[in-house]
């Protein structure tokens, strides 16, 4: 009698473990890039890694993008839950009505304009005269006008020539261009790994102060998820001061998911590393990891309204918020 009590027992204990692990399913998140692998994901690629989304019950798949401005489209239709979007199109994307929300800045003052080593451009009214090739839509020529406004220049005596996204590189690498806006974690390691030395200047130099990039969330998902949202932000500020730490891990976290990236694992390092003095702005120094504040987003529109590129409506505790950011 006393086996088949226990018997029974065991058998009711396993049927409660099943059941609970069937209430505990993880979480599926869809997290959508910016662009194809750069350093600046290698963070999120350590997280998956590491198993961190893991333990905050989330299943997380990461999968490259072509470009803020299709990103956030697609998160805006719920493709994806959370997304890597660049923050100046998000103002964009904001005033056109998309449902989607800032709730953690990964990324500022990473713009510049890059020129050849040996023919340097040091200032924005130096490029009076200059060719330069940017897309129309990427983010560093959406704040060009304010750049060159900032220095006393006159964007109309720049020849600005207009490329496929994407071009910008080749176009420079043949001298058909004087310089290149961008972002100086990733073009300077593209350009110098095909061989030009490069230099450039930070947008900030010149007082352009822009958030970069950071994770943007569906605002249905937002809203019926939230702990999710919540162990998302978590596992990736803990994955980013790894990265931190050690920035040779992580990016062996991007060729871990992606072995054919292990040709680029120069690249993908310089960009990292190139990466980190952004992770922090003057104004969120010494506060927690990914915080936004009101001044940067009031800021951002207010130099993009200078440059004629934006004329906002939307007050900044519309675009963003830090309520999903773990209280520190």
């Amino acid at each position: 009698m006393l086996w088949r009590f226990l018997r029974l027992t065991s058998l009711a204990c396993l049927l409660v473990t099943l059941v609970a692990g069937t209430s505990r399913a993880e979480e599926k998140i869809s997290f959508r890039l910016d662009w194809t692998v750069y350093g600046v994901h290698a963070p999120f690629f350590l997280a998956l890694e590491k198993g961190l989304y893991k333990e905050e019950g989330l299943d997380v798949s990461i999968h490259e993008g072509q470009g803020s401005a299709t990103v956030v489209q697609q998160l805006a239709q719920g493709q994806d839950q959370l997304a890597l979007i660049d923050f100046s199109t998000l103002l964009f994307s904001v005033e056109q009505g998309l449902p989607v929300t800032a709730v953690m800045r990964i990324v500022s003052d990473i713009l510049g304009v890059i020129s050849p080593a040996d023919a340097p451009i040091k200032s924005p009214k130096e490029l009076e005269g200059k060719i330069i090739a940017y897309a129309p839509s990427e983010s560093s020529g959406i704040a060009f006008g304010a750049l060159m406004s900032a220095d006393g220049g006159d964007i109309k005596k720049v020849n600005i020539l207009s490329p496929a996204t994407g071009a910008k590189n080749t176009l420079l690498l043949q001298r058909r261009a004087d310089a290149i806006p961008g972002n100086i974690n990733v073009q300077p390691a593209q350009i110098e790994k095909l061989g030009m030395k490069t230099t450039h200047f930070l947008y900030s130099d010149f007082g352009v102060s822009l958030m970069g990039q950071g994770a943007v969330a569906n605002n249905a998902f937002l809203k019926e998820k939230p702990e999710a949202v919540r162990g998302f932000l978590r596992a990736t500020i803990k994955a980013l001061e790894m990265a931190k730490a050690n920035p040779e891990e992580a990016v062996d976290a991007i060729i871990k998911q992606m072995p054919q990236q292990d040709r680029n694992r120069d690249v993908l390092l310089v960009q990292w590393q190139a990466s980190l003095p952004g992770l922090s702005t003057k104004s969120t120094e010494g506060k927690p990891m990914g915080v936004m504040l009101t001044e940067d987003w009031a800021a951002m529109q207010d130099i993009m309204e200078k440059g004629g590129a934006l004329k906002p409506t939307m007050k900044p505790e519309q675009i963003f918020t830090n309520d999903y950011l773990p209280q520190q």
